[in-house]
């Protein structure tokens, strides 16, 4: 007689803890993507960095020289414009080159701000009408010493 009075429980519980797992997980996953396109982008900056510090500059260095092959190592990976940018959404607005003189020394300052979008929405609707913005900047920055 117990056994009949618990037959539909399980289908509670499971109708109760269902949407909250599969939330759990689905921002489990948007996070891995978050910290997966700010690696994609730290290493997108950091060869071009490399390749705005070992690009030929007679003289005094030009930042105007080597800006275009930097911006096209950031968006395609590639010294020329490509097809496919490294992360949906980057623009070449997103990205700032600009020289540096420090003790004598030549340096290449790159930012980049990349405004990251998630997957499943801009914002996240709570209770009594509040949302929360889930879009953000995704920020990095590196300094090398130019090459001349």
């Amino acid at each position: 007689m117990r056994l009949s009075r618990q037959r539909g429980l399980a289908a509670v519980e499971a109708t109760i803890v269902l949407p909250i797992m599969l939330l759990l997980m689905l921002t489990i996953g948007e996070f891995g993507r978050l910290l997966y396109e700010y690696n994609t982008l730290t290493k997108a900056v950091r060869a071009g960095a490399r390749t705005a510090s070992v690009s030929p500059n007679p003289g005094n260095f030009d930042v105007s020289l080597v800006q275009d092959k930097t911006r096209n190592m950031i968006l395609y990976g590639q010294e020329t414009i490509g097809t496919k940018t490294v992360l949906p959404g980057l623009k070449a607005e997103d990205i700032n080159v600009s020289p540096l003189l420090i003790d004598g020394e030549t340096y290449v300052q790159i930012h980049v701000s990349y405004d990251w979008q998630p997957m499943f929405g801009d914002s996240f609707n709570m209770f009594f009408g509040n949302t929360i913005s889930l879009n953000f900047p995704l920020e990095t920055s590196m300094i090398m010493r130019a090459l001349l």
